[in-house]
């Protein structure tokens, strides 16, 4: 008992600390609302030297239709790093933190040039993934189930059921908003895949809150690996009642770091990225990720955003144009129908390949857009965003406002083809 209070006063003396920390927003600065779904631009690279060049920078995308600059703000192991300031950690944050390193101060710098270009900034923001500095506390990692080698080994995510891990995310985004954000789009790390989380804190809350054991044998059948891929037959009921609990307390976690957010900056809004499946196979969704966009934007977040990336849908599941079309239609209009009105879709399209790096021709993304019913209640965010794509940009942001509402009234079609699992990828930075 004696040290847990000793615990519970330290990280309250540390939280003091990482206010302390960092600098405030300015008291006079007016709350920037949202009248109109988002036009955003994605980036992932700042390559500007000078902050002159990043208001330049800033200044076209405003020019081209953007309305708002969503910026990574975390660094991952081979990620570029921002060149506006030298790199004084190789992971970490763009902004000043007492619960991580801190790579650069720059969060000030990206807010200001962004508010002097008439552009919101939200800041992009991981959180199970937010190790830095405690890679090797395995403790807080989430445990996942190894089919081939039949135990429990340790998953590259935090596991959000850890007190320890609650409270520094908390802080993490506490930190945060003690810049003049305008909002934060969560990494897609905010998911749970369908092998985790049995580390034995989140076994243990699982069994006191529903009276059910989580365990493997219990959830899976007819279990085929072969060549390091995992093959399930069927989920059980006790298993979809799992992923069930798991996709609302991953909903619950970003209420709290809204709440956190919010907390300093009333105006700001909080949203987080779902996969392409939460429209187009939302029960492959609710397995592979404990994704519920349904149930999501049933609670308490600003908006919900959709990654429709159509290259990495053709090429996942194996589909011709005509079908990855109707995938598209099916995907992007469920996920729209299925938000709670008050609160906005955002569907993400990409601009450049994952794989070669190339551009996507403006004509292949306009015929992608031309496909999206009901895009008149969504915001877009286009994904990688970087200087020199600015006339393209206001060619498709244009596009975007072509609505015809005979087709944005019509419903997607009742099912789509049926495309492979994804149980063994990884997930990307996006």
């Amino acid at each position: 008992m004696k040290s847990s209070i000793l615990l519970c006063l330290f990280f309250l003396a540390l939280g003091a600390a990482a206010r302390d920390a960092a600098p405030k927003p300015p008291e006079n600065k007016p709350a920037l609302a949202a009248t109109a779904p988002m036009r955003a631009a994605q980036i992932t690279q700042i390559d500007s030297k000078s902050r002159d060049e990043l208001g330049a920078f800033f200044r076209n995308l405003r020019a081209a239709g953007i309305d708002t600059v969503i910026v990574r703000m975390f660094q991952n192991p081979g990620d570029g790093f921002f060149k506006l300031c030298a790199p004084a950690a190789a992971t970490g944050y763009y902004f000043k933190t007492s619960s991580a390193p801190v790579v650069c101060d720059l969060a000030g710098v990206i807010a200001d040039e962004a508010h002097k270009s008439g552009l919101k900034f939200y800041a992009w923001m991981n959180s199970r993934y937010a190790d830095y500095g405690i890679e090797d506390r395995r403790d807080l990692h989430s445990r996942a189930f190894d089919f081939a080698a039949g135990k429990y080994l340790p998953a590259r995510g935090l596991c959000i059921f850890h007190p320890e891990v609650a409270w520094r995310l908390q802080s993490l985004y506490s930190d945060l908003a003690q810049y003049p954000i305008d909002g934060v789009l969560i990494q897609d790390d905010l998911m749970l895949k369908h092998n985790e989380d049995f580390n034995p804190v989140a076994v243990l809350q699982y069994q006191k809150e529903t009276g059910k054991r989580a365990a493997p044998a219990l959830f899976y059948q007819d279990v085929k690996v072969r060549d390091n891929k995992v093959q399930v037959g069927s989920y059980t009921e006790d298993f979809w009642a799992w992923s069930r609990w798991k996709a609302a307390k991953l909903t619950a976690l970003a209420e709290r770091l809204r709440a956190v957010v919010r907390s300093r900056i009333p105006a700001a809004r909080v949203g987080f990225n779902f996969y392409y499946e939460t429209g187009l196979k939302p029960d492959k969704a609710l397995a592979w990720f404990s994704q519920d966009v349904k149930m999501a934007s049933a609670r308490d977040c600003d908006f919900y955003s959709l990654m429709l990336y159509h290259r990495q849908m053709k090429s996942e599941l194996d589909f011709s144009n005509s079908e990855l079309d109707s995938a598209v239609r099916l995907a992007s209009g469920n996920f729209i129908d299925a938000t709670t009105p008050g609160k906005e879709p955002l569907v993400k399209l990409m601009t450049k390949d994952f794989k070669t790096s190339e551009s996507i021709p403006e004509t292949e993304l306009e015929r992608i857009i031309d496909q999206i019913p009901g895009r008149g209640r969504a915001g877009v965010a286009f994904f990688q965003v970087s200087a020199g794509m600015e006339k393209e940009l206001a060619e498709l942001i244009k596009h975007w406002g072509k609505t015809d509402e005979s087709k944005n009234n019509v419903r997607a079609p009742a099912h789509s083809p049926v495309g492979g699992s994804r149980l063994g990828l990884q997930t990307q930075t996006r």
